[in-house]
């Protein structure tokens, strides 16, 4: 196999490339900003104006009041002030990003099926058995397998029992269709849009309980102490205007018929091939592919010497490839689950990118298979 000259980017679920948009916004918001948005003198001011600015975009593209908006340093954070202290019982799906599930011990786990679909009758049941105050956390989209969850099945129940429903939607913002009227929270993430990284945002209904982690200071109507990263937020709104478009959200209907054509025709090369959550919906961008008896972080470094980035899950442990708490919670064993990895396209990805994938999966499964069988005449 030799390495090709241009690289192809197919871990657009890690981050998005930078929207040109975003980043003319940054530059702008670079030589616009001299002043501290909390002064009140005329630098002060003006660097108000254009973070107020920046909140009422991005209320106008989620199609909200922008006092729902608070900012922070991206969803990690957001996650963690959702989860960490609330007074009172907490459930989340068991397929949570590691920032929600490691944000407080004493949660409680919903299991999923063998799709990853979290099982509604045991947050029915839950929710029956502590009515009141209390909270489930289920993300809208999985980051590993692109399994979507049922988020209004779940909002509906919750309001019944009177909890609150809070959805980690970094992954299905602008993705998917998303009624947030049937969220009382939600955590949001700007690079995930094509913005900048350290930025990003809850939003919340009047009457959610939220936790300070940061305080000090006023900011953010005293939920989050600290200056307010102005160039970061005014990108981040041209991203998530751009990105919740109408034309881009056609532009997913294509994703996914590329994803289709990339499953398809792995499945007909190898009987053996697993596709993650094939049964359940799924964001069109993501697949969760197995190759048998190749571990996961070798398949990473041998597309990567093709010029083509794929993961070995989560983005989000500092470079290090673990096991998968998504796949184990879906009952996949764990000498399947080592052997996935995935794949997420994103609206430039072409057909002839998917054909360059599929080309190398091939040869990397052929030189494995003819490996194994000259140990196996060696023997």
């Amino acid at each position: 196999m030799t390495r090709i000259a241009e690289s192809i980017n197919l871990d657009y679920n890690a981050t998005a490339p930078l929207r040109s948009i975003a980043r003319a916004e940054a530059l702008h918001a670079m030589d616009m900003v001299k002043g501290n948005p909390s002064s009140v003198h005329s630098f002060g001011r003006d660097a108000r104006s254009l973070l107020e600015g920046a909140r009422t975009r991005i209320a106008n593209s989620l199609s909200i009041e922008s006092k729902r908006i608070v900012f922070t340093s991206g969803a990690t954070e957001s996650n963690a002030m959702v989860i960490r202290g609330f007074k009172g019982p907490v459930l989340v799906s068991s397929t949570e990003h590691s920032s929600l599930l490691e944000a407080q011990d004493d949660v409680t786990l919903a299991p999923v099926d063998e799709n990853g679909v979290v099982l509604v009758g045991f947050i029915e049941k839950w929710l029956h058995e502590h009515q009141g105050h209390s909270l489930v956390s289920v993300m809208a989209a999985n980051n590993e397998t692109g399994v979507v969850q049922p988020v209004d099945d779940i909002y509906a129940l919750c309001k019944r029992s009177g909890a609150f429903f809070h959805s980690d939607v970094v992954q299905a913002i602008s993705r998917i269709p998303l009624d947030l009227a049937h969220f009382d929270c939600i955590s949001l993430s700007a690079h995930k849009l094509g913005g900048l990284t350290g930025v990003g945002c809850i939003v919340l209904k009047e009457g959610f309980p939220l936790n300070v982690l940061l305080r000090g200071g006023g900011q953010e109507r005293s939920y989050r102490a600290g200056t307010e990263n102005i160039i970061g937020i005014c990108a981040f709104s041209a991203a998530l205007e751009e990105a919740t478009s109408a034309g881009e959200y056609a532009s997913w209907r294509n994703v996914e018929e590329l994803r289709r054509m990339l499953e398809a025709e792995l499945m007909s090369t190898c009987n053996d091939v697993i596709i993650i959550g094939k049964n359940a919906p799924r964001l069109a961008n993501t697949a969760c592919i197995t190759m048998p008896n190749l571990k996961a972080e070798t398949q990473v470094m041998r597309f990567d010497l093709e010029g083509i980035a794929v993961s070995a899950g989560s983005a989000c442990s500092s470079g290090k490839i673990k096991k998968s708490r998504v796949l184990a919670a879906m009952g996949i064993p764990e000498k399947i689950a080592e052997t996935a990895i995935r794949v997420s396209l994103s609206p430039t990805t072409t057909k002839q990118d998917i054909k360059r994938f599929i080309l190398i999966w091939n040869d990397i499964y052929h030189s494995i298979n003819t490996n194994n069988d000259k140990k196996v005449s060696m023997a």
